[in-house]
């Protein structure tokens, strides 16, 4: 099946074929039951890290990319997860790596507010815990339900994408967190609804937002500016996504799917024609392809959003004025 893929040149989007996925490997360890984010090692080669969605505790977990076996461990000490769904690689003040982990997740829209956790990544892999600086912060609009972390690869500065139905948005954190009071997110640009994970290019050159059915690339740092659209591979709840180290392909992932999956980008190339021809970078190693004969998860995903259409509805009809004042007492789904 062909799925439009909308590529950006002088200002007009066109739309033309789809790129296959290739799978890297298939993960085996039960521990990784619901892969909602992921960001890449900095310190360590062909580790992508990952984080489970709600349910399980303040943990990472270090993936080995060539055969997807779990190779390391990090735990964030004397943390208390709530509902974790967001992941990245950045910087300190200093440079060095660390990552930035999520407790974003707001299905209520209603927590007075939510934290971002930087823990710096381990030398060396195994079974481990680490202590972890706790930024806690709030939407200056309201609150709103995030699964989606964007840190920019030289600096400590973070954004935060919203997950709504009909429309996101992006909000950027201070420059400079406070760990002392609740920091203030503040809007600086819409973005397509139900947007699952997203992150920025190693070289900072630009970002990319994903949904259950889409890539969506920016140019420049967020806000940026959307210059192409790529059809994903089908999934069944595609909920991470993330850079590879040379910045020109991404890797794949998501609930109740056991597959790691790297995607190559297509570009529109300038040329003669009017009708602008995809360029298919390489990615290796793969021991399956991802071709139009693939699963179709398609009808199950509209049913799954048609379902949280349906659930948002009834909270927001239900929902009495003391939901936010009350926020912090619910607990998070």
């Amino acid at each position: 099946m062909l799925v439009p893929l909308i590529s950006h040149s002088a200002g007009v989007l066109t739309a033309h074929a789809d790129v296959s996925g290739e799978v890297l490997c298939t993960i085996t360890d039960p521990r990784l039951t619901e892969i909602s984010g992921m960001a890449p090692s900095s310190l360590h080669q062909n580790v992508m890290w990952v984080h489970n969605d709600s349910g399980d505790a303040a943990r990472l977990y270090a993936l080995s990319m060539q055969d997807c076996n779990v190779i390391g461990e990090l735990t964030l000490r004397d943390v208390s997860a709530r509902d974790i769904e967001g992941l990245a690689a950045g910087a300190d003040e200093q440079g060095r790596p660390v990552l930035w982990v999520g407790d974003i997740g707001d299905n209520l829209d209603s927590w007075d507010s939510v934290a971002i956790y930087r823990v710096r990544e381990p030398k060396n892999l195994g079974k481990k815990s680490a202590r972890s600086q706790e930024f806690r912060f709030t939407y200056k609009d309201r609150p709103h339900n995030a699964e989606t972390i964007l840190a920019d690869p030289n600096s400590p500065q973070l954004w935060i994408v919203t997950k709504q139905l009909a429309s996101g948005s992006i909000y950027k954190l201070p420059a400079k967190l406070s760990s002392t009071r609740v920091n203030i997110a503040t809007k600086v640009s819409s973005v397509g609804g139900l947007v699952t994970d997203g992150a920025v290019n190693p070289n900072g050159s630009g970002f990319v937002l994903r949904d259950y059915f889409d890539a969506h690339f920016y140019s420049g740092m967020p806000p940026g500016e959307l210059s192409e659209k790529q059809a994903l591979p089908a999934q069944m709840q595609g909920e991470a996504i993330a850079w590879m180290p040379d910045g020109e392909s991404l890797v794949i992932a998501g609930e109740g799917d056991d597959r790691l999956i790297a995607v190559s980008i297509a570009v529109a190339q300038e040329s003669s024609s009017s009708t602008p021809s995809p360029s298919i970078n390489t990615v290796t190693p793969v021991v399956g392809e991802l071709t139009e004969n693939s699963v179709n998860y398609l009808p199950l995903v509209v049913g799954v959003i048609g379902a949280i259409a349906l659930v948002t509805g009834l909270v927001i009809i239900s929902r009495k004025p003391r939901d936010n004042a009350m926020g912090k007492k619910m607990k998070a789904e």
